[in-house]
C-alpha cells in the first residue's frame, strides 16, 4: 500500500470512528440550542431560569427553586467555593469515571413540569440520565456543555422578547413602583 493510500484509509477510518462515537453526535434535528439568558429570583424560594434560543429572540422561562437558581448563577460566574458543591461534585465524578457531559436536553413538558436528560459519553458508550432541568443546567454551565430544548416545547412554552417585555411592564404596573429590578421578570 502506498503512503498516500494509507493516509487516505487512516483519514476515512478516523472519520467513521468519529461519526460512530456518541461524543461526536450532534443534537437531534428537533432540538434547538439554548443558552442561559438570566436567573431571576422571585419572592419566596422560587426563581425563573430564562433560557434564550441561540440566534433568535425567543426565551423559555422555567420556574425553579431559588437554591437551584443560585447554583446556576455560581456556575456561570465560576464562583470559587471552599468545598465542592453538589453540581461540582457530580461533574468531577463523571470525569473521574472517564465520561463527559455531551449535552443537556430539555425534552419534555408534562402538566406544568419540564423534564431534562443529561447525555453522557464514556468512550464509545452513550449514557442518559433523567434530571430536573435546573440540575441539568447547573451541571452544564460547570462543565461547559451545550443546552438544547425540544423545538416543540420552545414553540409551545417559549416567549418572544416582546412578550417578555409586556409581562415585565404588566408586573411593574401591578407593583405600582419600580421596586428591585432583580425581582422582576
Amino acid at each position: 500500500m502506498t503512503p498516500t493510500r494509507t493516509a487516505r484509509l487512516a483519514c476515512a477510518l478516523a472519520a467513521l470512528l468519529r461519526a460512530a462515537s456518541p461524543a461526536a453526535q450532534e443534537a437531534p434535528p428537533d432540538m434547538v440550542e439554548m443558552e442561559v439568558a438570566a436567573v431571576v429570583p422571585l419572592e419566596g424560594q422560587a426563581a425563573v431560569l430564562v433560557l434564550g434560543q441561540k440566534g433568535t429572540g425567543t426565551v423559555l422561562p422555567v420556574f425553579i427553586g431559588q437554591p437551584e437558581g443560585s447554583a446556576i448563577e455560581q456556575g456561570m460566574r465560576r464562583v470559587p467555593t471552599p468545598r465542592p458543591l453538589t453540581h461540582d461534585l457530580l461533574g468531577e465524578a463523571i470525569a473521574a469515571l472517564g465520561a463527559r457531559v455531551q449535552r443537556v436536553d430539555i425534552d419534555a413538558f408534562r402538566g406544568s413540569t419540564f423534564h431534562a436528560k443529561v447525555r453522557l459519553a464514556q468512550g464509545a458508550r452513550a449514557l442518559t440520565l433523567d434530571a430536573r432541568p435546573s440540575d441539568a443546567v447547573a451541571l452544564a454551565v460547570r462543565v461547559r456543555a451545550p443546552i438544547y430544548a425540544d423545538s416543540r416545547i420552545v414553540k409551545g412554552q417559549g416567549l418572544s422578547r416582546e412578550e417578555l417585555d409586556r409581562l415585565r411592564r404588566r408586573q411593574r404596573d401591578a407593583q405600582g413602583s419600580p421596586g428591585d429590578p432583580g425581582t422582576r421578570l
